[in-house]
This record gives structure tokens, C-alpha cells and sequence, in this order.
């Protein structure tokens, strides 16, 4: 028998897992001569799936006046604005050109354009960012293609390989042939991370515990050798229970008229001992005189 509350689960699942619709990113250059032949690759195989045509636009850095060029940092910034529009317009015109031998296909395809001033960076940026599961580029320029060729040739395609999120399944394209292929990978950094997060927190709350526990006991040994001090001060009669009565009287009456020292950084205990030994020296005095007296 089934639970209506699970239906209702597994028909929401079935219509999130219906609704994802994979997006195979395709990189292409200003060129469109020289990368059509990377996008009708992508497109030959897309199986169904959506495409989104990415074009990296590197900002001018050096801007035209007067028919010379100097350098952006050195022009007005209204001038340098209005160039790079123009530019950044010029960069549309040509993804409209790739969108269109999307639609001759019979294809659904979606325009992005990425501003850095590296394309190889540009294109590991946006990989992340847009957290891109299927990506295709270009492996060489279609002059350095050969049927012998396996390796990536462009450093362009060197550097997003290696630097890329390794989720992402890449998929590297010369002159219309698939060259080389980058599976994608289960990020185990992340996983550590997310592991570590909880780990590093209970280690701290143990930390903090362990702390408390030997502040307690360092306080429970402090208050322990106090007591041991102040007994140790205090209870002279006890030390010298083996006197006679003369001796024990002495001692109270000498502990008595003296008011307890100052406290101080040496031991409780110590400036016990001492006051002890000064009463039995004194002690011992009186008894000397009155033994030297009797024989009188």
C-alpha cells in the first residue's frame, strides 16, 4: 500500500528530474570561420540538450586617438568607455552570427558573453560560476589538425583543462573531430570541507571542555594546598601534641597574640613552619632559664 504523502514525494521528484535540462556550453572565438566547426560539432552531439554559446571579450586596452593608440590608464575615462562599447557591440553581432546556425539546426541555443581580460581565465571563471556540467572548446586551431593528433595543442585549452572544476565533463574539439576528453571527477575537496566543518567544531566544543575541566581542577588543587596551609598555620598544637602541657600552652599563647601574616607569593604553608620554629625557640629558652634556676 502506498502512502499518499510518498506519492505526492515521488511525482514532485519526477517533475524536478523532468524539468533539469542539461546545458552543454560551447566556447567560440571572434572568428566565426574558424570555431562554426567546434559549435556544429557541439550541436551534432547534444543529444537533446540545450546549448549556450560562450564567447569570452577582452576589454581594449589600448584605445585609438587621433589615429594613434595609447594605453587606457592614460585616456579619458569617457573615451575609454564609449571604445569599449563599441567593441562590446561588435562581440554581440558575432554571437548573433553563431545563434543563427543555431536555429538553421533547428536548435535552442542561449547567447553568454564573459569580460576578462584572459579567455583561458575567463572561461575557468564562468565554468565555476555557472557551475557548467558539459563544456566544449577548442583543442588547437584547425590548421595544426592531423588524424594522428591526441594531445592539446592550444594553451588556452592546456590551461582550462587543468584548471577547470573537475566536475565538469570537457570536451576538447579540432577541425569537426573530437581530440581529447576530460571526465569529470567527484570533488573530494568539497566533500573534505563540508566534513571538516562539523570535525572543527567538535573538536572545539571538546577543546573548550578539556579547557573547563582543568580550569576546574587547577582551582580544586588551588583551594586544596590553601586548606593544607591554613591547617598547616593554624594547627601548631597538633604538631606538637608529644610536649608537655607548658610547651602546648606556650605555643597557643604565642600563636594567639600574633595576628596571621600578610599573604604573600611564597607558600602559606612556609611562614608557618617559621613562626613554629621562632615559638620553640623561644620555648626552649624559658626552659633553659628555669633548669639553670632550680639547682639554686
Amino acid at each position: 500500500m502506498e502512502f499518499q504523502g510518498a506519492r505526492e514525494t515521488n511525482i514532485e521528484e519526477e517533475k524536478e528530474a523532468a524539468g533539469m535540462e542539461e546545458i552543454i556550453y560551447v566556447a567560440v572565438g571572434n572568428e566565426t570561420a574558424k570555431n562554426k566547426s567546434n559549435l556544429t560539432w557541439a550541436i551534432d552531439n547534444s543529444e537533446g540538450d540545450k546549448i549556450c554559446i560562450v564567447l569570452v571579450h577582452q576589454p581594449a586596452q589600448m584605445i585609438p586617438v587621433l589615429g594613434t593608440k595609447f594605453h587606457a590608464a592614460t585616456v579619458d575615462d569617457e573615451l575609454v568607455r564609449a571604445y569599449r562599447e563599441k567593441e562590446k557591440a561588435k562581440t554581440e553581432k558575432i554571437l548573433d552570427v553563431y545563434h543563427r546556425i543555431c536555429l538553421q539546426r533547428g536548435v535552442h541555443a542561449e547567447k553568454l558573453c564573459v569580460e576578462m581580460d584572459s579567455i583561458e581565465k575567463g572561461i575557468v571563471q564562468m565554468i565555476s560560476e555557472k557551475r557548467v556540467r558539459k563544456f566544449v572548446m577548442g583543442a588547437a586551431a584547425d590548421k595544426h589538425y592531423s588524424t594522428k593528433m591526441v594531445d592539446l595543442r592550444s594553451r588556452k585549452a592546456i590551461f582550462v583543462c587543468q584548471h577547470a572544476s573537475v566536475t565538469c565533463h570537457i570536451r576538447f574539439i579540432c577541425k569537426g573531430n573530437l581530440i581529447h576528453t576530460r571526465e569529470p571527477r567527484m570533488d573530494v575537496q568539497a566533500l573534505l570541507s563540508g566534513f571538516e566543518r562539523p570535525l572543527s567544531t567538535q573538536s572545539s566544543s571538546t577543546s573548550d571542555m578539556e579547557e573547563e575541566e582543568g580550569e576546574e581542577e587547577r582551582i580544586s588543587r588551588t583551594s586544596s594546598c590553601r586548606s593544607a596551609s591554613t591547617s598547616s598555620y593554624f594547627g601548631g598544637s597538633e604538631a606538637s601534641s608529644g610536649l608537655d602541657d607548658e610547651v602546648s600552652s606556650i605555643i597557643t599563647e604565642e600563636t594567639s597574640n600574633h595576628s596571621p601574616p600578610p599573604s604573600l607569593p611564597c607558600s602559606r604553608m612556609g611562614l608557618g613552619m617559621i613562626n613554629f620554629l621562632i615559638n620553640s625557640t623561644k620555648l626552649l629558652h624559658r626552659l633553659a632559664i628555669q633548669n639553670h634556676k632550680q639547682p639554686e
